[in-house]
């Protein structure tokens, strides 16, 4: 039986019951579903994953910032076995734990992650990427119009980068395979049971393998640094241990990156005015990257918590057990957060006066209303300046082309992948 045979339709009447979810948006304009939430009377509302599960959804800015920061929603429930899903199939390999995070937690090491990731440590890799870029750049161009952003640029440049400060130097045809894995582990719809749970397990064994022969090569990437360090009972992690870290930086390091990147490719040529203020005025760069986080929808379902105890919320409460989604898109277009927040205005963020490369410190963020880009609460990625690195370069690159270099396509017409956790398109075509 397929995920989709034991799924409700994706939409549902009111008489019907909660509405499916997620939504069918999967490109880079989110379902009209979630301004009507929005503006409804309740804080919260019920809809139905593909398991069937009845879940809470919320839509709201401030109240995402207020859920995602209160302790008595839990990421560690969310993940246990018998938790409600809004995943087809638990994200766990056969004998494995499936949370890398929590295993660097547990075992005294998650200060690798704030050490080989703080804005001090990602600056040192940005000229590096913007070499990498310049260089992939050069290739397209030297074949001429028209090209394909997508395999030509996003997925070469964030599988450099993640080889180089997340998961060690894997091979060109292991970087091919192990996206192949993800493109059937990261879907919601038209895989069945067994085939995701290969992909999970092939890619676990690929690591469990793999893993202690990239900690003990040349570098200082998350996974070597994972492997040399002690624990906190002065040992050190085990294949099995490594192979958890190194399916979470491919999965949250490196997949979300190459949707973050290819997105910002697509609204960057979907605006060539802001493309055109960015060559005038490079002291716009940070200001962009922060509203490409909040403007461009990258996840298709929601950051998921369950309730450790009874949460009262706004007249309506969350009880113990229940599941909560909250929908990241959603609040950073909440127009009682954002005035106009459909509108891409690349100087909603200028008041950060943070480094050109984009991974400005805590000091420089913007003054301005956060965004919801990375999350918010002691969840809130970690990964977040290395994804803003990645950005600013690719707008620096494209501000550096040829002010005549614009989509083969209307934007409109572009092909996105359906059914994805993170939204990604099927080709990025230019020309110029």
């Amino acid at each position: 039986m397929t995920t989709t045979d034991a799924h409700p339709p994706t939409s549902r009447t009111a008489a019907e019951g909660p509405p499916a979810f997620p939504f069918d948006d999967w490109g880079q304009r989110i379902s009209p579903a979630y301004a009507r939430l929005r503006e409804a009377p309740a804080p919260a509302c019920r809809v139905v994953t593909v398991t069937g599960d009845q879940v809470w959804l919320v839509t709201r800015y401030g109240l995402a910032r207020r859920l995602l920061a209160d302790p008595r929603l839990s990421l560690t429930a969310a993940l246990e076995a018998d938790a409600p899903r809004q995943e087809p199939l638990r994200p766990r390999a056969t004998g494995a734990r499936g949370d890398g995070m929590a295993t660097l937690q547990e075992r005294g090491l998650r200060g690798i992650l704030a050490d080989a990731l703080s804005p001090r440590a990602i600056r040192a890799h940005h000229a590096w990427t913007r070499l990498r870029a310049r260089a992939l750049f050069d290739e397209l161009s030297e074949q001429g119009p028209p090209a394909d952003l997508q395999q030509g640029l996003a997925r070469p440049l964030t599988f450099a980068v993640a080889r180089r400060v997340l998961l060690g130097e894997l091979t060109e045809d292991e970087g091919q395979v192990l996206n192949a894995w993800c493109d059937t582990v990261l879907v919601w719809r038209d895989r069945t049971r067994d085939e995701i749970q290969a992909a999970l397990d092939a890619m676990y064994g690929f690591f469990l393998r793999r893993a202690p022969e990239l900690a003990a090569a040349p570098g200082s990437d998350v996974v070597k640094r994972a492997a040399a360090a002690c624990t906190r009972d002065g040992g050190r992690l085990g294949a099995d241990g490594l192979a958890e870290v190194a399916n979470l930086m491919l999965i949250a390091g490196y997949r979300t990156a190459a949707s973050f990147v290819a997105n910002a490719l697509v609204m960057m040529l979907s605006h060539p005015t802001a493309l055109a203020a960015l060559r005038d005025r490079p002291a716009l760069l940070p200001s962009m990257v922060e509203e490409v986080l909040r403007h461009t929808p990258m996840s298709t379902g929601g950051v998921k918590r369950v309730a450790t105890d009874d949460v009262p919320l706004d007249g309506l409460t969350i009880k113990a057990g229940e599941c909560v989604l909250v929908s990241l898109e959603s609040g950073n277009h909440d127009p009682h957060a954002y005035p106009e927040p459909d509108r891409f205005a690349p100087d909603r963020f200028a008041a950060d006066r943070g480094p050109v490369d984009g991974t400005s410190s805590e000091a420089g963020r913007p003054r301005s209303r956060p965004h919801l880009g990375f999350g918010h609460g002691k969840h809130h990625c970690p990964g977040n300046a290395l994804a803003r690195m990645q950005i600013a370069v690719v707008l620096q690159t494209l501000a550096d082309h040829t002010p005549a270099l614009r989509l083969a396509v209307p934007a409109g017409e572009l092909r996105w992948r359906p059914d994805v956790a993170f939204r990604i398109p099927e080709t990025i075509p230019v020309t110029w």
